[in-house]
Parts: structure tokens; C-alpha cells; sequence
């Protein structure tokens, strides 16, 4: 192979990084054999830690097409513009990956620095990050994760939109880039909670990219960014009367967040109803501000009474089309078979568990919380204010109050609805 004078090696044009305390040189150079044709190939010198390598880029020259000083072909080759381009295009890949890793502080080795080359040239490995993504969003279609690919396609356009441009490397992704991110959402006056979901989908995509060997993991860019939320835990199944503000207070840009939110408020409100039974209310269960429905479950016949809260979402969802017997809009077959009704409060309850941990993060409420949880945070707040567990008991349509089921069958609901609405506000 050609070499170098000392001095030619320190020109403008060879890169030299620091990391830690070792130096890393990348240099572009003619391979010293010609090829069967007379050319010379491309190739990337490598140098890090005394240990060094050259990768071919499958282009090659004559030799008198070279600059040694310049390191790029001269202007008397035909494709010396896109020759040039092209060798451009794994001087700056190198660049900001070492640039990135000194800025996290990670050790990295040649073999590194070969792999990013490599994958770089690969066939497999040529995804940029926005192909990627929306490889992920075309997957995700007519799947059980299909209506994740709201977050997906949202982030995804974020991210274009902070880029200023439409097709965006993984090595673009970097830990100065988050930080730069999270400061342009903020200027377009993104909440917290939706910066936190475009930062933990951008997350997850980045995980996907490394687990599938698409990209190394110290390409990872969240080392020395954390995402402000809370982790949610798995051991607590109430929200406290505070937790329940801060939910109320909560406001995302995501419809299907918003209704995660609503419809857990929704049952809280409405004496813990259970989803079944939510999404089979119908107009002939309402009589003024009340509704009277008989328990899927136990079979009991419960009465509660709308609040403002609950009115007014019960108004945000409820069916405009005349003809369904439904007061909210989800079940869109007027008499829908019982298999029908189950897949889909199983489908809808997932994805509304799903959102429901999201919401927990951004609010920072370390507990594992789903639908179901209304219905016990609903009934603790009612012990905690010491409400008597029978007056508990009748609220939740539970049938199993035997010895003194005659005091609880003779209970006014107009007085049971008071006691409620003096807790439940």
C-alpha cells in the first residue's frame, strides 16, 4: 500500500480523534496492487490503540486519478464528483460515530470501526433510521400492534421535521441530537407527556435496530440522556386521592391516550363499571343524569348518577349515530353476537391497559396501572373516608352480602348517590 510522509498524514483532510487517551486515524488510500484491469482500489486505513486495517469500497482508480494529499479523486476521472460523494459519505459516518462516542465517553476498538463501515456498505444493513421506522409502521399493520403506529408515525414526522429533511442515518442519532430534539419539542410547545412518548418510541426503535444486528450497540444514544418519566412498577393496584388530580390534570396530544385517561376516570366516577359493562351501556339505561344496568359479571343491578367529570365525558365519546342502541362509540353493531363483544373488550382493553402504563411514566407514578384499577381505587377512597363496607359492597353491585343484604336492599340510591358525590369529586 502506499504510504505517507508524517506530515501528509496530518493534512487537513485526515481525521484524527481522541478517546480517552488513545488517538484514532482514518485515511483514504489506493490499495498498492493493481487490479486486473490496471486500477487501484479504494480503501479506509484504520488506525486505533497501535492496531490497524484497511476496508475496500469497492470503487477504484488509476493511479494517476489519485491525490494522496487531498485523499479523493482529482477532477480528470468522469466520476470523480460522485467517486468523491461517495468516499465524503464514510469520512462523515466515521466522523459522528467517533465525534458521539467520545461525547458519551465509550471505549471503542478498530473492529468497531470496521463494523460501522461494513454495515454501512451492506445490503442488509443499508436501512437508514426513517426506512426503518417505517418498515416498523408497515409491520405493525393489520397486527395487534397496529394501533401503536400512531406513536410511530408521529415521532417519525417529528424527527423529520427537527432534521429539516426527510431520510435520517442512525449514526445522525445521537446523544448531542437528543438533547437537541427535546429543545425544538419544547419550542413547539410539546407537553412533557408527548415529548416522553416520541422519546421512548425513538428509544424502542433504536433497541429493535440493535437486537436485530442492524446497527452495534454502542451506536445506543440514551446512555447519558434520560427520559423523564417514572418506571412503572407491578406491585401496587390503587391511585391515591392526589394520583387521581394529577389525573385529571393530565393532557396529551394522543387521542388514544385522552381516552385512556377518560375512560379510567370514567368507571372511577361511575362507582368502578367495568368495561364490559361500559362499553354495553345503552340509552335505555339512562333516566336523567342516571344510568340502572344489571352486572355482566354478578348480575346485580347497579344505579349511579353522572358527576360533571363523568358527564362531561360521556358527552367527548358518546354514539352520534341515532340508530345505536350504544351510548358510547365503540361497539358499531347494534346487536352484536357475545364472541363479538368479548374479542373486542379484550382487543380495546389491552390497548387501553397499554396507554394506561404510558400515562403512569409521564405522570411518575411508579405502580402497575390498568382499567380494573378505577374500580379498586374508586372503593378504597370510599373506605378511607370511612364509608362502611357494605355501603362499599352495594356501590360495586357485588351480590355476596348475605346477613345484612335487608339494610342494603332498603338503601334510597338518592342517599347512597350523596354519599358518593361527597367523596368522589
Amino acid at each position: 500500500m502506499f504510504s505517507l510522509s508524517l506530515n501528509a498524514q496530518c493534512s487537513s483532510n485526515v481525521r484524527r480523534t481522541r478517546s480517552l487517551s488513545h488517538m484514532s486515524t482514518i485515511k483514504f488510500t489506493l490499495k498498492s496492487a493493481p487490479n486486473a484491469d490496471g486500477k487501484h482500489s479504494i480503501v479506509i486505513q484504520l488506525i486505533k490503540d497501535r492496531k490497524n486495517t484497511t476496508i475496500s469500497l469497492g470503487k477504484s482508480v488509476k493511479l494517476d486519478d489519485w491525490s494522496f494529499d487531498t485523499q479523493r479523486v482529482k477532477s480528470q476521472n468522469k466520476q470523480h464528483k460522485a467517486l468523491n460523494k461517495f468516499i465524503t459519505k464514510y469520512q462523515e459516518l466515521l466522523d459522528d460515530y467517533v465525534d458521539d462516542l467520545d461525547l458519551r465517553g465509550v471505549e471503542y476498538s478498530v473492529s468497531d470501526m470496521v463494523r460501522i463501515v461494513r454495515s454501512s456498505s451492506s445490503k442488509k444493513l443499508s436501512l437508514s433510521y426513517t426506512d426503518y421506522q417505517q418498515k416498523i409502521i408497515d409491520n405493525n399493520k393489520d397486527t395487534a400492534q397496529s394501533s401503536t403506529n400512531v406513536f410511530f408515525r408521529d415521532s417519525l414526522s417529528s424527527i423529520k421535521k427537527c432534521f429539516g429533511k426527510e431520510d435520517i442515518d442512525f449514526h445522525e442519532i445521537t446523544t448531542a441530537f437528543l438533547f437537541k430534539y427535546e429543545a425544538f419539542m419544547k419550542s413547539n410547545g410539546n407537553s412533557d407527556a408527548t415529548i416522553g412518548i416520541r422519546m421512548r418510541t425513538l428509544r424502542s426503535v433504536i433497541n429493535k435496530a440493535i437486537d436485530s444486528g442492524l446497527i452495534p450497540e454502542n451506536y445506543y444514544p440514551f446512555k447519558k440522556y434520560k427520559i423523564k418519566s417514572g418506571r412503572v412498577g407491578n406491585h401496587k393496584e390503587i391511585l391515591t386521592a392526589d394520583e387521581i388530580e394529577k389525573l385529571k390534570q393530565y393532557k396529551s396530544d394522543f387521542p388514544d391516550i385522552e381516552f385512556a385517561k377518560d375512560i379510567f376516570l370514567f368507571s372511577y366516577f361511575s362507582r368502578g363499571i367495568n368495561f364490559i359493562d361500559l362499553i354495553q351501556l345503552k340509552a335505555s339505561n339512562m333516566s336523567g343524569q342516571s344510568f340502572t344496568y344489571t352486572r355482566s359479571k354478578t348480575k346485580a343491578v347497579v344505579t349511579f348518577k353522572l358527576n360533571k367529570r363523568s358527564a362531561e365525558i360521556l358527552r367527548k365519546y358518546q354514539n352520534p349515530n341515532p340508530r345505536s342502541p350504544f351510548i358510547f362509540d365503540l361497539l358499531r353493531t347494534a346487536n352484536p353476537k357475545k364472541n363479538t363483544v368479548d374479542n373486542f373488550k379484550k382487543k380495546k382493553l389491552k390497548e387501553v391497559n397499554r396507554n394506561l402504563k404510558i400515562i403512569m411514566a409521564d405522570l411518575e407514578i411508579d405502580k402497575n396501572i390498568t382499567y380494573y384499577c378505577a374500580r379498586h381505587s374508586f372503593a378504597t377512597q370510599l373506605k378511607f373516608n370511612n364509608i362502611s363496607i357494605e355501603i362499599i359492597r352495594e356501590a360495586l353491585g357485588h351480590k355476596d352480602i348475605k346477613s345484612t343484604m335487608s339494610y342494603l336492599q332498603t338503601l334510597p340510591s338518592n342517599q347512597l348517590d350523596k354519599i358518593i358525590e361527597d367523596v368522589i369529586k
